[in-house]
């Protein structure tokens, strides 16, 4: 896991004072664990005097370098977590927001710990058919996820009002435009001209018209941001197959077409395509438009997810020669190849 620039140090003192902030002075921290799979905040695992777990997600430092979109983006989290509740979508409770930037200068959330492990911790123990289950598991789960709508009636990243829209064509092309721009800013070299790239989003305006309302799209949705039950437990308790105990990291958010859901699943693949996330999607509800416009928003939504993943690598400060070597490579093929498909 590469080290990123974004995630900031912090000691066991401000620990003990985001608890006495969150919870009381009377609150107390018995144990910490640092953990370690994410990419942008940091958090930790809490263990309080009350037996409660809790985790705790800290903002990167005021001065950090960021994407446009993920300026307040602790904001978007907690709007994630707030609306997915409704729908009985399995994820943590939202204990405490922080945003008075009192003991740091940033924002920090704490959450009620979910039980279970990353799926991605243990994919490699998983058989083909605990997989399977997963998968079909994970495609109910976003059917229910979808079917909030968005109370303000807007599309698109709901912490940061100019990638924000009436319209969804607008506010994609908002989004869009926003990745772009950080590319020029952190010097990030694009395969494709700015020309180019707002042209395919222009050519295809008809085919992103004909989402009329926005739903809440999670849009991270890869097996580190899954947690399930222990492959072991499950064996012990549960017949063998696991089960999703928690979707975590909402910090992405999105109000936007369900068809980007499946692109944050798998961002070099086509989830919209796996039977098993296919058919657990639409015995619970959702619906898969395989229309020709659809396929192009698709491709849109393939090229927008990696100019991010590209973008991203200027503020990060990734180091690790071997993800540098891949994303660095595999970005910039995926870029050109979705604007052929959209030419």
């Amino acid at each position: 896991m590469p080290e990123s620039l974004t995630k900031r140090r912090i000691d066991e003192g401000t620990l003990r004072a985001l608890v006495a902030e969150a919870f009381g002075p009377d609150a107390a921290m018995t144990t910490s664990r640092e953990l370690g799979e994410g990419f942008f905040n940091a958090a930790f695992r809490i263990g309080l005097a009350d037996g409660r777990e809790v985790v705790l997600k800290v903002s990167p430092p005021a001065n950090a370098a960021l994407l446009t979109y993920e300026r307040d983006i602790m904001h978007a989290e907690a709007e994630f977590f707030r609306e997915a509740r409704g729908a009985g979508i399995p994820q943590p409770e939202l204990l405490h927001a922080g945003f008075g930037r009192t003991v740091i200068d940033g924002d920090y959330l704490f959450l009620s710990a979910v039980p279970g492990v990353s799926w991605y911790s243990v994919r490699e123990e998983l058989d083909d058919e605990q997989t399977a289950s997963l998968r079909r598991e994970l495609g109910a789960i976003i059917a229910r996820l979808h079917t909030v709508r968005n109370p303000r009636g807007l599309f698109g990243y709901p912490a940061v009002p100019e990638l924000s829209a009436p319209t969804w064509p607008a506010a994609f092309g908002a989004m869009l435009a926003a990745i772009v721009a950080d590319a020029r800013r952190y010097e990030v070299e694009l395969p494709a001209a700015d020309d180019e790239l707002f042209g395919a989003v222009r050519r295809n305006a008809d085919a992103l018209e004909q989402v009329a309302e926005p739903a809440l799209v999670h849009f991270d949705l890869w097996p580190g941001n899954i947690l399930i039950t222990p492959p072991v437990e499950a064996a012990a308790r549960l017949g063998g197959i696991p089960g999703i105990n928690g979707l975590i990291d909402g910090e992405r958010v999105i109000w936007a077409d369900p068809l980007m859901e499946f692109i944050g699943m798998d961002v070099f693949g086509h989830a919209e395509h796996d039977d098993c996330v296919r058919g657990g999607y639409l015995a619970a509800g959702g619906r898969i438009d395989d229309s020709d416009a659809a396929r192009r928003r698709i491709s849109l939504y393939h090229l927008y997810m990696q100019l991010l993943l590209l973008t991203e690598m200027g503020p990060r400060g990734y180091t690790d020669p071997e993800y540098l070597e891949f994303f660095g490579t595999e970005c910039p093929k995926r870029i050109v190849a979705a604007l052929a498909e959209l030419s």
